[in-house]
């Protein structure tokens, strides 16, 4: 199986530096134009099945990318929930959640919080997608269109990283193809979108 992975393009928050979660903001035309490119460059591979989060900026992606195939919209593909963070700036929540901002990036695994996700509740739900989707490996070719951090999260669910290395895999860039091999029962990274230039919930 080969798996077409991506994050959603551009959206007004993103180029604002404010923080999603599981709100939303609608797609920018910068990114628009990503998920064009992404069709573009796509649009002669035969995807046996198209899966997105059911995130607005997401589904918009996809359809773009993917107008001509039955999209399957699943929340296990959601970006994680940061609760309260949502729909405030990265300096805000690092200034006035400072510990809390600091187990996310710094100690993950003893990131907690009631209003929310922990990154072990992130991980066990992208798990449920692959063993849904991804393990039993009934397609060829695949394309997921999804979030940020929930993407790495996949990266090292494929890499087998520990939860206490999670951002060995930075998030991504918006509006590029990662791709990955799966065959019997490993995985293949073949490739990572560049990095995001900044640090990203």
């Amino acid at each position: 199986m080969k798996i077409y992975f991506t994050r959603h393009g551009e959206t007004e928050w993103n180029k604002k530096g404010i923080i999603q979660g599981q709100l939303d903001s609608p797609l920018t035309e910068d990114g628009i134009e990503m998920a064009k490119g992404l069709y573009e460059s796509s649009k002669d591979i035969d995807f046996d099945k198209v899966y997105s989060s059911d995130l607005g900026r997401a589904y918009d992606t996809c359809k773009i990318i993917s107008p001509h195939r039955d999209i399957i919209k699943t929340k296990l593909l959601r970006e994680i929930d940061v609760g309260n963070w949502s729909g405030k700036t990265l300096k805000e929540v690092e200034t006035k959640y400072r510990d809390l901002h600091q187990k996310y990036f710094n100690s993950p695994s003893s990131y907690f919080r009631e209003d929310g996700e922990s990154i072990y509740d992130l991980i066990n739900r992208v798990e449920k997608f692959f063993e849904e989707a991804i393990y039993p490996e009934e397609d060829e070719k695949i394309l997921i269109v999804t979030h940020g951090v929930t993407m790495v999260s996949m990266f090292n669910i494929m890499e087998n990283i520990p939860i206490e290395n999670f951002w060995t895999n930075r998030v991504r860039r918006n509006g590029f193809f990662n791709i990955a091999e799966y065959k019997d029962g490993k995985f293949t990274i073949l490739q990572k979108a560049p990095k995001n230039p900044v640090d990203s919930i």
